[in-house]
């Protein structure tokens, strides 16, 4: 007979034979929602311009400066924006009847400009100042080696000698990087030097001196020679400039140029003023004195003629090549 335990445990096992398993509830999932960012128009999405780089540059500064003679000025060659500089090579050129540079390094041989901080003075492979006005200065690192940045490349100090303006010109600029790539180094401007006389001393005041006969009126000397009306060269002033530096680069005087342009009062002399300088042109009746920068098509097109026209009068090559300082002949 069986007791009511086996009973129990019979049915237990029967239960597992037989495969009757207790279901398992499992909730159904929640689905997940996903994020969803708007769209915004193309149109509308701000554009980002990167801010392009901007290319090497030397300048002067000063550029202009005035000095009596006797007097120094030092005049700092600046570099901006240099990147992977490796080498760098100047020339400059000045009036060397006007001015003189003081050597930066009397124990060596020749005259020579003082190097500045960029690059640090390496292998310097030109420090030269000639007789002639002629200023060579190039330096370069270790190969391999380049600096970024900007600052002082050299200093030339300048002593004035006579009563004239010397224009300091950069005849040629360069620089490269470590693979001798040109790096598109750019001279911004030239600059200036004018020396005047220099100051003298006030005399005591001498006793005065009772006349004893009437005094006698000087003659007036004879007014210098000047052109035609219809003669003249027309140049315009640059940053910095008066009529008195004007009138010093053509040997003349300022209220000789004032009453050839009717300016009443010279202090209000703008830059980029074009104006009439009453001496005799090299040829034909006007000419243009060609500044930095100019084009033989910008001057044509400020006298309202042409390239050919210019070129013909002022007997220029096929390449109508033209150099600051040149006097063309133009028509007003």
């Amino acid at each position: 007979m069986l007791t009511k335990r086996s009973l129990l445990v019979l049915i237990a096992v029967g239960m597992l034979l037989s495969g009757c398993v207790r279901a398992v509830y499992n909730p159904t999932p929640t689905p997940s929602i996903p994020t969803v960012t708007p769209l915004v128009p193309f149109d509308l999405v701000p554009a980002v311009t990167p801010t392009p780089a901007m290319p090497p540059s030397v300048y002067l500064q000063p550029s202009v400066a005035d000095l009596v003679v006797g007097e120094v000025v030092v005049v700092s060659i600046r570099l901006d924006s240099a990147s992977r500089l490796n080498r760098l090579h100047l020339a400059l050129s000045f009036d060397p009847a006007c001015v003189q540079v003081i050597d930066d390094d009397p124990a060596a041989e020749g005259v020579q400009i003082t190097p500045g901080n960029i690059p640090q003075p390496g292998n310097i492979e030109q420090n030269l100042v000639s007789a002639g006005g002629w200023i060579t200065y190039e330096v370069a690192l270790d190969a391999g080696e380049a600096v970024d940045g900007s600052g002082i490349a050299a200093s030339i100090t300048f002593q004035g000698l006579a009563e004239c303006a010397s224009p300091l010109t950069f005849e040629s600029v360069a620089a490269f990087d470590p693979q001798g790539n040109s790096l598109g180094l750019t001279s911004l401007a030239d600059g200036l030097l004018t020396v005047a006389g220099a100051t003298a001393a006030q005399p005591t005041a001498p006793p005065p001196v009772q006349p004893t006969s009437p005094p006698v009126q000087p003659t007036p000397a004879p007014p210098a020679a000047t052109p035609a009306a219809n003669q003249g060269i027309y140049y315009v002033v640059q940053r910095g400039e008066n009529l008195y530096r004007i009138g010093l680069n053509f040997g003349l005087t300022s209220e000789a140029i004032a009453a050839a342009n009717g300016i009443s009062d010279p202090n209000q002399l703008s830059a980029g003023t074009m104006i009439l300088i009453p001496i005799t042109p090299p040829r034909g009746r006007f000419g243009y004195y060609v500044q930095p920068g100019d084009t033989l098509y910008s001057i044509a097109n400020r006298f309202g003629t042409t390239v050919e026209q210019i070129a013909a009068w002022s007997g220029l090559g096929t390449n109508y090549a033209i150099t600051a300082g040149q006097i063309l002949t133009v028509s007003p």
